[in-house]
């Protein structure tokens, strides 16, 4: 079998793919992924092949000259990476065509996937990073709740962008007309999922095309030059606001060295891209400040993770019963931050508690020491891992190229 994946191009939604590709590839399939040259070593990694992309569709980590930059500076950027991913549609297409695979699988955010599944006569699945949204009611009134009103003048300039080259690529190369509401709505046969069912809210309305494998949670092979032996014996506190430019909070920052200098916690904190960690000023002792740290290697040692509340960072640390405390910055962050919350596996936090150092220690210190945090992450452990993860994802997808295969052999 060969199939031909279309991520988008952002460490968020690339990372919970990879452990299929590597059990596809395992299993003696051909697995051929389209991305740029950021995640060419990632994905080799897997012994899946890469098709490169141009590095123009990289989502960026850092804007510069912005410090603890909004979502209005962020959107357009990522406009501006879905418009280049419409205009280099036809090539890819073009590409596709000429590699002779079994079957399309896509993530709905990235366009340009949407178009050649849909162009090419071949089975198609959408793997979702996040939330299932098309079928949640409840999900759907909270981002319309979290985005009131008309797009900031430059988000709407690129969205405007957007339509017009869709517009383009209908005119000149009969593709569908796509917007950014097909990413909520569209729905194919087989629509993974990487979250429990019991994780997603209104998932009773969801049939049997949905598979909800959870997460997949395999060592990524990135410790590099970190010093994981100075956390040994000490209680570890991971802090990190994931890789969007939006995690660049010196404030926020700050306000943790301000809550946990000369306390009992290790604390490992990742600044991101945007940020030297020297421009935070002096560093207390017992934290370590890094651009990235190596996420998986310290929540096996961690007692408590404060997070954007991403669904990666999310589910990797439940993967691991650790509690988080949620400082959630946009997207599904909110939703991850409630749904955390309601479930009693961790605390939200708002903007403002978020740099308050007094909040913060109290917060962790909560999370650390109420035995019913971590009997409730014990016991969703176990889902999580009985979910299936990238084993059962594989032997669904396989199954489903299989009977699409034997439909088309008796049609014909």
């Amino acid at each position: 079998m060969k199939v031909l994946f279309y991520p988008v191009p952002a460490h968020g939604h690339v990372n919970p793919m990879l452990p299929l590709f590597q059990e596809l590839v395992s299993r003696g399939d051909e697995v051929v992924v389209h991305l740029p040259r950021e995640f060419e070593s990632a994905v080799r990694h897997t012994g899946a092949t890469l098709r490169l992309l141009d590095d123009a569709l990289c989502i960026p980590a850092t804007i510069s000259g912005e410090v603890a930059p909004e979502l209005t500076q962020v959107l357009p950027l990522l406009l501006g990476v879905m418009c280049e991913g419409l205009r280099a549609t036809p090539r890819l297409l073009e590409q596709a065509r000429g590699e002779q695979a079994d079957c399309v699988v896509y993530d709905p955010m990235a366009m340009w996937g949407r178009l050649i599944a849909k162009a090419l006569p071949l089975p198609r699945a959408i793997f979702q990073t996040s939330f299932g949204l098309s079928h949640s009611p409840t999900l759907q009134a909270a981002l319309k709740k979290d985005m009131p009103g008309l797009p900031p003048p430059r988000a709407l300039r690129s969205i405007l962008e957007l339509m017009w080259t869709s517009e383009v690529l209908h005119w000149r190369h009969g593709l569908p007309r796509v917007g950014m509401r097909d990413a909520f709505i569209t729905v194919e046969d087989l629509y993974f999922i990487p979250v429990p069912r019991s994780y997603q809210p209104d998932a009773g309305n969801f049939d049997e095309r949905f598979v909800f494998i959870g997460p997949s949670v395999t060592p990524r092979n990135d410790r590099g030059d970190f010093p994981l032996e100075q956390l040994d014996g000490k209680p570890v506190l991971l802090i990190s606001l994931g890789t969007t430019p939006l995690n660049q909070r010196p404030d926020f920052y700050k306000a943790c060295f301000e809550a946990f200098r000369d306390t009992r916690w290790q604390v490992v904190m990742a600044c991101g891209k945007g940020l030297e960690p020297a421009s935070l000023g002096p560093v207390p002792s017992n934290i370590l400040v890094r651009q990235r740290v190596p996420q998986l290697d310290v929540l096996q040692c961690a007692r408590v993770f404060i997070t954007h509340g991403g669904m990666n960072s999310t589910m990797e640390s439940l993967w691991h019963g650790v509690p988080l405390a949620v400082f959630p910055q946009f997207g599904d962050q909110p939703l991850n931050a409630s749904r955390v919350t309601e479930l009693g596996m961790g605390i939200t936090l708002t903007a403002q508690n978020a740099v308050d150092p007094k909040v913060l220690r109290d917060t962790v210190e909560r999370l650390d020491t109420d035995p019913r945090y971590r009997t409730r992450l014990s016991e969703f452990k176990r889902e999580l891992r009985e979910a299936g993860g990238h084993r059962r994802a594989a032997d669904v997808l396989q199954r489903y190229v299989t009977a699409r295969k034997g439909q088309r052999q008796k049609a014909a």
